[in-house]
């Protein structure tokens, strides 16, 4: 693998009394993965690999995306993704390492701890949502700790986009 992509779900409903499982994007959530989509489209993504935890949230963020990411792109709706921790994570990448490139979308704070084990840099902040990384492998043999450098993160929020660095 040489790139690896990593998408925080968008905004979800604070609907408490409700299944974790099934909160769905609020207003700004929808409004969010719309504007990341529009601001991806200029990446113009190859067909690749897009793995996304099942969680309502998750998969109306990618249903906001898919146009960016390429909708001829094989979609799999991972269960061991949703809430997953480092380990189950990086098992999943492991699988996948062959593929050129891989998408993740996913939760918190997986995700966030996958970015700091890959990059080995905590100066980074963590990914809010609807954010994007981007992480670069130089060598597809050596998908390990602090082995990828950040392409790109980017972040959508009240329909501006921004970069972090």
């Amino acid at each position: 693998m040489k790139f690896l992509n990593i998408i925080r779900h968008a905004k979800a409903e604070n609907n408490f009394l409700k299944n974790d499982f099934t909160r769905e994007l609020n207003e700004r959530g929808q409004n969010d993965s719309k504007c990341l989509n529009d601001f991806l489209l200029n990446y113009s993504f190859k067909k690749h690999k897009i793995i996304c935890s099942p969680s309502v949230r998750t998969v109306q963020t990618y249903e906001n995306l898919k146009v960016s990411l390429n909708e001829k792109s094989h979609i799999i709706f991972q269960e061991d993704l949703y809430l997953a921790n480092l380990e189950a994570i990086y098992d999943l990448i492991i699988k996948e390492k062959k593929s050129s490139m891989i998408t993740l979308i996913g939760h918190n704070p997986g995700l966030t701890d996958i970015l700091y084990f890959f990059l080995r840099n905590l100066d980074i902040p963590e990914l809010k949502t609807s954010s994007i990384v981007q992480i670069f492998f130089s060598n597809s043999n050596e998908i390990s700790k602090g082995k990828g450098s950040l392409n790109f993160f980017v972040k959508s929020k009240n329909n501006k986009i921004s970069f972090i660095s």
